[in-house]
């Protein structure tokens, strides 16, 4: 028994040394260690300096970690040292305002300018002025001797200022001033109510793959360059404006100088007295790479257009598709259709297509397949389907004559 265990002890201690050498293969590791996925960003932030009669809204306090923005210059009007609020540091524009005026005379005018920053990457953008009201607020004596209605309380779009207050926008190289060769972003001078309308708003494109308003002959025109700062200026004048002077190209000091417009309201009445608009201004940025096609205003795509094709395959003479009636259901109810014509400008939505037997097919049955654009979801020979803009589709309803 001593022999065995001493045997089986050793047998052991040989088993171990086997296991423990295996580490003596030839190996050999390599560590890519650290990897990283980040993901870029398209941060707009935009930045307003805003004339009103000349004077300019500025920063007066010299302590750069607080602002006291207050009008500076030499115009009655705004009252020098007084509190502004439409100019600002570049923000997100998060309670700030490019319009903040709320005791206009006839031939007040203003100029702002707009500075706009996309960040690090390349961007394109958008901009979009919209009107919210109009509103004929109260009505005084002199107003109402004029053959403005009384204003009406529950009414927001009564007012007549919109059309009194006219707008000229271009594309600036950052001196507030508009000069020769610096392109209209707004195709002219135009009344706010025509700019921003309520049945379709002021849209601007500033930078897409098809336009760029600070370089707008370059058939292959780029984004915004991150990194970089562009501009746009907003001429406004309680009157008519006019943009027969501009200052000659990179003469431009400020608008206490020469805006480069003129504003003359001699010619306004009392109907717009106490009247007030409210307006939205809203800038998008839109990242350029891999977005090569993309357009802040792509054309407006037309209604949809259905077609219902008729097919039949039939061993009985005189069978065709004369004897079904072709039906079509959608916001617009249940309509009858032709074999094969296209149905235009119809609402988009839901639809579903069926037959009805009007000939004489009697003892006849058919075997029918819902196909094309439709799909025949209850197996019940109906088919269905949804019409978006500029859809044209075609569902087919095919009979096989059953022997």
């Amino acid at each position: 028994m001593k022999r065995i265990i001493t045997s089986i002890s050793v047998m052991t201690v040989v088993l171990g040394a086997v296991i423990g050498g295996a580490g003596a293969f030839f190996s050999d590791t390599e560590t890519s260690a650290g990897n990283v996925f980040t993901a870029g960003a398209i941060d707009l932030t935009v930045d307003n300096e805003s004339y009103y009669n000349t004077n300019a809204c500025v920063d007066v306090n010299a302590d750069p970690e607080q602002e006291t923005w207050q009008w500076q210059g030499n115009a009655p009007y705004p009252v020098p040292g007084t509190a502004c609020i439409t100019s600002f540091l570049p923000s997100n524009l998060n309670g700030l305002f490019f319009f903040d005026f709320h005791d206009l005379k006839p031939d007040d005018e203003g100029e702002d300018t707009i500075s706009l920053h996309v960040g690090t990457n390349d961007a394109y953008a958008c901009m979009d002025l919209g009107l919210t009201s109009d509103d004929d607020k109260s009505s005084t004596e002199p107003e109402l001797d004029t053959l403005d209605a009384l204003e009406d309380p529950g009414n927001a779009w009564d007012g007549e200022l919109a059309d009194a207050l006219q707008f000229f926008w271009w594309a600036d190289d950052g001196d507030n001033v508009y000069e020769v060769g610096e392109s209209s972003i707004s195709g002219g001078v135009h009344t706010l109510s025509d700019l921003a309308t309520t049945t379709g708003s002021f849209k601007v494109t500033l930078a897409d793959s098809e336009n760029n308003v600070w370089d707008p002959n370059n058939p292959n025109p780029d984004p915004i360059p991150g990194d970089q700062t562009v501009y746009i200026a907003k001429a406004w004048c309680l009157g008519t404006l006019t943009t027969n002077n501009p200052v000659a190209t990179g003469r431009g000091v400020d608008p206490s100088v020469d805006s480069g417009v003129d504003c003359d309201g001699e010619l306004l009445g009392n109907e717009y007295q106490t009247d007030g608009v409210e307006l939205n201004v809203v800038f998008t940025a839109i990242q350029a790479r891999h977005n090569e096609e993309f357009l802040c205003n792509p054309p407006e795509l037309p209604l949809p257009t259905l077609t219902v094709n008729k097919i039949i395959t039939a061993d009985t003479a005189g069978i065709d598709v004369s004897d079904f009636a072709l039906h079509i259901v959608g916001p617009n109810g249940d309509q009858i259709v032709s074999d094969n014509v296209p149905v235009p400008n119809l609402p988009t939505g839901s639809y579903t297509v069926y037959e009805v037997i009007t000939g004489d097919v009697s003892g006849k049955t058919f075997t029918t397949t819902i196909g094309g654009a439709c799909t025949d979801i209850g197996n019940d020979d109906i088919g269905e389907v949804t019409l978006n803009l500029g859809d044209n589709l075609v569902c087919t309803i095919n009979n096989v004559e059953n022997p």
